[in-house]
C-alpha cells in the first residue's frame, strides 16, 4: 500500500485539529472551574487524586491547566510537524516514535465510543453527561489518525519534502 502524500497528511492533520478543538476547549473549561457536562458533585481534580495521579497533575488541574488538554495539543503539534514542511527541521525519529505511540488513541477512541454507546461504565455512576463522550471520541480518533497518517507519510527515509521541485 502506498504512503499518503504530504497533501493528504496535511488534510488529515487539519481534520484532527478540528476534531480535537471541542475536547481541548471542554477540558480547559473544566480545569478553569466550569461544570457543564459534569455530574453533580463530580470534581476532576479529586478524581485524578483518587486514581493516583501525581500531585503535580492534580495541582495543575486545580489551577486551570488540564494535562490531557496539553497532551492533545502536543499530539496535534506533532501531527502538524509531520505533515507540513516546517516540521522537516525537527528530528525525524523522535517525531515518528511519538506519532506511532500516539496512534494508540485510535483503539482507545473506538473503545470509548463502544462504552458510550452501550452505557457500560462498569456499574459506576457516570461522571459526565451524555453529550461529552462524542467530544472525547472525536479527539481521540482525530489525533490518533492524524498522527498515524503523518507518520506513515514520513516513514520513507528518502522522502524529505512534499514541495515540488525539492
Amino acid at each position: 500500500m502506498r504512503a499518503p502524500t504530504p497533501a493528504t497528511a496535511r488534510r488529515v492533520a487539519a481534520l484532527g485539529v478540528a476534531a480535537a478543538v471541542p475536547y481541548v476547549g471542554l477540558k480547559s473549561y473544566w480545569a478553569a472551574g466550569g461544570r457543564a457536562g459534569l455530574a453533580a458533585g463530580f470534581d476532576v481534580a479529586d478524581e485524578f487524586a483518587r486514581n493516583g495521579a501525581p500531585g503535580a497533575l492534580v495541582w495543575l488541574e486545580r489551577h486551570g491547566v488540564d494535562f490531557t488538554a496539553v497532551l492533545a495539543l502536543a499530539g496535534l503539534a506533532i501531527a502538524c510537524a509531520l505533515a507540513w514542511p516546517w516540521g522537516r527541521r525537527l528530528p525525524r525519529r523522535p517525531l515518528l516514535a511519538l506519532a506511532c505511540a500516539g496512534t494508540l488513541l485510535v483503539p482507545y477512541g473506538l473503545l470509548t465510543a463502544l462504552l458510550a454507546l452501550t452505557g457500560d461504565g462498569g456499574g459506576a455512576a457516570a461522571p459526565i453527561t451524555g453529550w461529552v463522550a462524542p467530544a472525547g471520541v472525536g479527539a481521540f480518533l482525530g489525533i490518533g489518525t492524524a498522527l498515524g497518517v503523518g507518520a506513515w507519510s514520513r516513514l520513507r527515509p528518502g522522502r524529505r519534502t512534499g514541495v515540488r521541485g525539492s
